[in-house]
């Protein structure tokens, strides 16, 4: 200290002990409103506007009550809550043209979005570069020109009671050996409908888009409250990657149908249901199994003592497809029935299909109702 005080003149010393003294204490919460109707003058009118008065560490919270036209970007922030006012739900749509990302969530952790539209963008959610501990509730993704929601580059999000409906490309799109948990609760649901289907408007894939798409990266279900449906191309689309997928009731299934193929695996994929899962009509084939991928079914007992199974069922052509050194384990009374149409390939039509695959089955699961052989 006697050093120090020989170096630094008064004025300096006291600048000094302020600087030591303010670098310890800790960052402040805030507690801000943003008003996008522009109806409350004490508000801000904008996300953008409120983010560049906050701290970066937090905790935040930015209460939004209106429909916000902008593109908003949330850069290395910690501990930020967005969420809607009391009453209706809030809104953020795109404002960029062409449409850019409407909501960028980049190098940020413990960001928490709640009650809210996001809609508009090329995509709507962007979540990337490491950002984790992301939480998704009660919100609406849709109308993109693009995907829904991208999440790369090792990032993590966990979604509950929320919608990724009517984008023109992937509803759900991750990748990059990222992670993403669907939570829910019996009265919860995730829906992922009426994706892919392009208006020739945006940079959407357009017809063929998967309702939800794995490359590389994690996605697990707990609860089983999940309906995958109505999307221009699978309802499932897996390049690698791992799912485990926890099912519903038996009066409550896990629903993944009327999509153009239920699950599409390849390149050694794998994935795991447990409990209960309704694979219905998803045009030609319910689950396609390829490229050295596997699928394992397990059967379980709900809280009304019934059995909860997967069944597959009503698909023109086959209920399972194994091929390319694939295989399929199903363990308990899973059902596949009903597969095969009248003017399929005799060839081919029937409940499972194998070729150069390997098919486990076990504990009274049945393959029955179809048109064709149970194994073609």
């Amino acid at each position: 200290m006697l050093a120090l005080r020989l170096c630094l003149r008064p004025a300096h010393l006291l600048n000094f002990f302020c600087f030591a003294l303010l670098s310890c204490l800790p960052a402040f919460a805030a507690n801000v409103t943003v008003d996008c109707t522009g109806a409350n003058g004490n508000a801000f009118h904008s996300i953008t506007a409120a983010l560049a008065t906050l701290s970066l560490t937090g905790p935040n919270t930015i209460t939004v009550g209106g429909t916000c036209n902008e593109n908003v970007n949330i850069f290395q922030f910690d501990r930020l809550t967005i969420q809607a006012a009391s009453g209706p739900v809030a809104t953020i749509v795109n404002a960029a043209n062409p449409p850019g990302i409407t909501l960028l969530i980049s190098e940020s952790h413990n960001v928490t979005l709640d009650n809210l539209i996001i809609q508009g963008g090329s995509p709507d959610v962007y979540i990337t570069s490491s950002s984790s501990a992301v939480f998704m509730q009660n919100c609406a993704v849709q109308n993109s020109v693009a995907d829904g929601l991208d999440i790369d580059m090792e990032s993590e999000l966990d979604i509950e009671n929320s919608s990724f409906t009517n984008n023109e490309g992937d509803g759900i799109f991750i990748s990059n050996e990222s992670q993403m948990t669907m939570g829910t609760s019996p009265t919860q649901r995730i829906l992922i409908t009426g994706n892919g289907f392009s208006s020739g408007s945006g940079s959407g894939s357009g017809n063929g888009s998967p309702g939800l798409q794995i490359d590389g990266s994690q996605v697990q279900l707990n609860f089983g409250v999940l309906t995958i449906s109505g999307n221009s191309g699978p309802g499932i689309y897996m390049e690698g990657g791992r799912l485990q997928f926890y099912g519903g009731a038996a009066d409550s299934p896990g629903i993944i149908e009327n999509n153009n193929t239920g699950i599409s695996m390849n390149d050694a994929a794998s994935a795991t249901l447990w409990s209960a899962f309704n694979i219905a009509n998803n045009a030609s084939t319910g689950i396609s199994v390829s490229g050295a991928s596997s699928i394992t079914f397990y059967s379980g007992i709900d809280s009304q003592g019934k059995n909860a199974v997967t069944s597959i069922a009503g698909h023109s052509l086959v209920g399972m497809a194994l091929s390319q050194s694939s295989a399929a384990q199903m363990y308990g009374p899973h059902v596949v029935t009903k597969n095969g149409s009248a003017n399929a390939d005799p060839t081919a039509r029937g409940g499972i299909s194998l070729e150069g695959s390997s098919l486990t089955i076990g504990s009274g699961a049945s393959v029955s109702g179809k048109l064709g052989r149970g194994f073609v």
